[in-house]
């Protein structure tokens, strides 16, 4: 059986990850024998058992009810010979894809891709809902609001002052969030394996560091680090640009360590650089991001870095941005920019975001975000769910 079967992760997990790879298996046997006759690819039945998987999970409110569900697919799946259109889940129709449907029209031109991108641009207000700072909304920066000297340590949650952010101390961690299993009724913790009900020592953190943290979330903390550069006032070719930023923790709060900037129609990294931040780097984050070192005799500032993408042939103002989550990237960037396609808000249909290492996986069959994260591999991976959305291959380079 291929590498490619596996259970989609989720933030509310219906069951166990064991239960749910046996299911999933079964399903995969059951597409198998529906298409037996049909010019099915073991890698698209696999790709299709977990779309079709992480759909019934993802509608199933008890483990009871997804084991439910999951009974009426497998026997409908052979029932009407593979026509996902009659077999339904919950009373409801089964949104699976046809075996050889068609998602919608050929999109082979520049042009034909473009209007179909802009389609999927959010209006002001999805960003603001979204938590983007919109330009408009943010013409003052009161420079004599109150200055906050204590904020609570992202980590572990203990107030301390910003001010003492470099000075040694003890703060005890989960480096990963914790998720909410519905069949046992508790949160866990992915990291260590530890419960919210547990009453070892443990459950306070996994992790230690000498250091607590602090992230700026407003529009006037970001701008205690650097002001916002607007893109509308930079003049440049209509291009469409995937990026995505590794960032640090640093004595100014949570700022841009590495970008990456890949071309939507080509496929070329056209930026790709560690930049040095402003403040004093705390934690590199390099569990997280990637980045090990940054040598200032090499990397970049944040000023020059921002000289170098903010230009006319890469960030201007005609330039559609995709990204995932891609309010976290241009809050560290500090730059205004109105045209925006954010994958974390096209496949979210509840408060609760899909990932993108989910995302890759389900709709590209594409494993990311295993061990350290790369944004090289986070932004192609953003561009081509991007494509997979419009109908376009993620390996067409050549347009007519």
């Amino acid at each position: 059986m291929g590498s490619l079967l596996r259970p989609v992760d989720l933030v509310n997990q219906p069951l166990g990850f064991q239960e749910r790879y046996k299911i999933l298996q079964k399903l995969f046997t059951q597409l198998q024998k529906a298409y037996a006759h049909a010019k099915r690819t073991n890698v698209d039945l696999e790709r299709l058992a977990t779309r079709l998987e992480v759909h019934v999970a993802k509608t199933s409110l008890s483990g009871q009810s997804y084991k439910f569900n999951m009974s009426i697919l497998l026997r409908d799946i052979l029932k009407y010979k593979g026509d996902l259109s009659k077999v339904k889940i919950n009373g409801r129709p089964l949104k699976g894809p046809k075996p050889n449907s068609s998602t919608g029209p050929i999109i082979s031109t520049r042009s034909q891709a473009m209007e179909a991108l802009k389609a999927l641009i959010l209006d002001v207000k999805a960003l603001e809902k979204n938590g983007y700072i919109v330009e408009e909304l943010q013409n003052v920066v009161d420079d004599d609001c109150e200055v906050q000297l204590y904020v609570p340590c992202l980590r572990c949650n203990t107030n301390f002052k910003k001010v003492d952010i470099m000075e040694n101390t003890l703060c005890r961690f989960h480096p990963l969030k914790k998720i909410y299993n519905r069949e046992t009724r508790c949160h866990h913790f992915p990291c260590c394996g530890e419960t919210t009900n547990s009453v070892s020592f443990l459950r306070l953190g996994c992790k230690t560091s000498l250091h607590h943290v602090f992230r700026g979330e407003s529009y006037s903390d970001l701008c205690k680090i650097s002001k916002f550069s607007s893109t509308a006032h930079i003049d440049g070719v209509e291009n469409v640009l995937s990026l995505d930023c590794e960032m640090a923790f640093t004595s100014l709060g949570y700022e841009m360590i590495r970008l990456t900037i890949v071309d939507f129609f080509t496929g070329e990294t056209l930026f790709d650089h560690v930049i040095q931040p402003v403040g004093e780097i705390v934690d590199l984050n390099s569990d997280f991001s990637g980045v090990h070192e940054i040598d200032r005799t090499k990397c970049p500032t944040y000023r020059e870095a921002i000289d170098m993408f903010l230009s006319e042939k890469l960030i201007n103002k005609n330039s559609i941005l995709i990204g995932h989550g891609l309010e976290n990237d241009l809050n560290v960037m500090r730059i205004f920019h109105n045209k925006v396609i954010d994958t974390a808000v096209l496949y979210s249909k509840t408060k609760f975001k899909v990932s993108l290492k989910n995302l890759a996986f389900e709709f590209l069959s594409r494993k990311i975000q295993n061990g350290e994260h790369d944004s090289s591999q986070d932004a192609i991976a953003t561009m081509d769910v991007v494509k997979v959305k419009i109908g376009v291959s993620p390996s067409q380079k050549i347009w007519e």
